[in-house]
């Protein structure tokens, strides 16, 4: 019994002595968000046009500064908009809404007069 006794201690200071495992590696820092200002590049497509005057669909450039820009609906005719810090984007003009979302570098929305609308989908660019 007593040589059990004593080995059990021997294995019991063998395993105190034995080295411990590594500390788990620290968390890598969050990447940043993308900054919300810069220069916005894409397209538009028609979702609905109930008179022929309604503009057509095509390029999109938006360029964002201090979290605003204007939508450009048809010659004379801008839409001022907004990009909240959660990502929502929304504008108004006599007549019009524009209503989105910005995910990253990512945004699009839907501008409106109840009569003509186009969908815009934009991609932040470096230049």
């Amino acid at each position: 019994m007593r040589r059990y006794a004593l080995l059990a201690a021997l294995c019991a200071a063998l395993a105190a002595c034995a080295p411990a495992a590594p500390p788990a590696a620290p968390p890598k820092p969050a990447t940043p968000p993308e900054p919300i200002d810069g220069i916005y590049r894409g397209t538009s497509t028609r979702f609905q046009a109930d008179l022929k005057s309604c503009p057509h669909p095509g390029l999109v450039l938006l360029v964002v500064q201090n979290h605003q820009f204007s939508y450009h609906w048809s010659y004379g005719v801008y839409v001022d908009g907004t990009v909240a810090e959660d990502g929502t984007v929304q504008g108004t003009a006599p007549s019009f809404t524009l209503v989105g979302k910005r995910d990253g570098k990512r945004m699009e929305g839907d501008v409106t007069n109840g009569t003509c609308g186009l969908h815009f989908t934009v991609i932040k660019t470096d230049q």
